[in-house]
């Protein structure tokens, strides 16, 4: 079983690590795989949610005090992402393609701000 706090340290990891490395490289699985697992040990009952707010992470109801302004929070919600929650398990597959949407918004915002400097 892993904590929520875990999860979102190997998510920021393989969004950064999939930045970095294509589709296939070593790395980039190894980083995808530990976040994958990370969040199939956080299936415990309720469905896995993080919302993210101005400078707060919550997960489920519970304020993770460690991520108190945490810089990913603020990355994701400036690309429009507020909450993440997975309603069922998913394969890696699945996730790799969620990590793949997210890191997408993420790229088009950091596009849209260089061009507007």
């Amino acid at each position: 079983m892993s904590d929520p706090g875990s999860f979102l340290n190997y998510f920021a990891q393989a969004l950064a690590v999939m930045t970095l490395y294509p589709h296939g490289h070593p790395s980039r699985e190894r980083a995808i795989d530990a976040a994958y697992h990370a969040l199939d040990g956080l299936s415990t009952g309720a469905p896995p949610s993080f919302t993210f707010l101005e400078n707060e992470v919550v997960y489920g109801r519970e304020r993770l005090r460690d991520f108190k302004e945490w810089e990913w929070g603020s990355r994701l919600v400036a690309a429009g992402i507020q909450r993440l929650e997975f309603e069922r398990k998913v394969s890696r597959d699945e996730f790799e393609s969620f990590l793949q949407e997210i890191l997408a918004r993420l790229t088009l915002l950091a596009i849209d701000r260089e061009s507007k400097e």
